[in-house]
């Protein structure tokens, strides 16, 4: 494992770093981000949970923040890791760092590190990205255990003006979903509403204000990958290879749907009119006509 700066021009390696350790398990999952001139990598593993901020242009150390010791104590050792990737949004000029770990989402100041609020979601192994519109940040607790055994996870909308532990006083509101574990796809959320598919198949529009259900819909698949909103509509990909459109909005209007050759995990990426997808077999680039 390790991260490494590649010279697209000629694919030599710029630098290269393998000295950040820790025990993923099932193996890192979290995506590296870009802010300014720093790369923040997140290190979420079931013995250590660090950040760290390189310089993008020679790999030096720029920062480090460790995680709090005391969110994690309760869960068990796997369930203390985290496949998150962090959001950076601007609240009243001042950028932060989004991090949802498996117990709890921090704000970092992703110029230093810094701390400057938590919530503590009490949850296990985190996966799916926090997303933001209008002010509000957004996330995905890890599964929780009911009192009679039952799992849940729960959907948080959280005012992000705050500092210190906010887990009582800038929630907003919360949306639990019974008998479903974890979340691996990031919601897509477009003019108020949000648009996700639960660990049941069951493909939901929620109000993003208040978090109540606009419309619903069970799928016939497990859905893993992220949907992704292009020309007014939120396209889904599940594990068994459908790509399925529908109509932005508050009713139910699916526009296509199509078959690809087996599963489909990665999120999509669209480059300008183009598509590039990954199945189990494939690599595609699908453009318009």
């Amino acid at each position: 494992m390790g991260t490494a700066c590649i010279n697209t021009a000629n694919g030599s390696i710029v630098w290269k770093r393998n000295d950040f350790k820790c025990k993923h398990v099932q193996g890192p999952a979290s995506s590296p981000v870009i802010y300014k001139n720093l790369l923040i990598l997140h290190f979420e593993g079931t013995d250590v949970r660090y950040i760290v901020a390189l310089d993008k242009s020679n790999g030096k150390l720029i920062w480090r923040s460790d995680r709090p010791a005391e969110p994690y104590e309760p869960l068990t050792e796997i369930g203390r890791k985290a496949y998150t990737t962090p959001i950076i949004i601007n609240v009243k000029g001042t950028d932060m760092l989004i991090s949802n770990g498996s117990a709890v989402c921090i704000a970092y100041d992703p110029n230093t590190g810094r701390e400057i609020w938590r919530v503590v979601n009490g949850a296990e192994s985190t996966i799916a990205m926090p997303f933001t519109e209008k002010g509000v940040v957004f996330w995905y607790a890890g599964y929780m255990v009911a009192g009679d055994g039952t799992n849940y996870t729960e959907l948080m909308a959280v005012n992000p003006d705050g500092a210190g532990d906010i887990t009582a006083t800038n929630v907003i509101w919360k949306k639990r979903d019974e008998l479903s574990r974890n979340q691996c796809l990031t919601p897509v959320i477009k003019d108020g509403l949000i648009y996700t598919v639960n660990t049941r198949n069951i493909l939901m529009c929620l109000d993003a204000a208040t978090g109540e259900e606009i419309w619903s819909a069970h799928m016939t698949s497990n859905y893993d990958a992220s949907p992704i909103y292009v020309n007014g509509n939120i396209w889904f990909f599940s594990v068994k290879g459908e790509a399925l459109a529908i109509k932005a909005g508050r009713k139910f209007e699916v526009v296509a749907k199509n078959q690809m050759d087996s599963g489909i995990w990665a999120t999509p990426a669209v480059l300008r009119s183009s598509v590039i997808l990954r199945t189990q077999k494939y690599l595609y680039r699908i453009g318009r006509e």
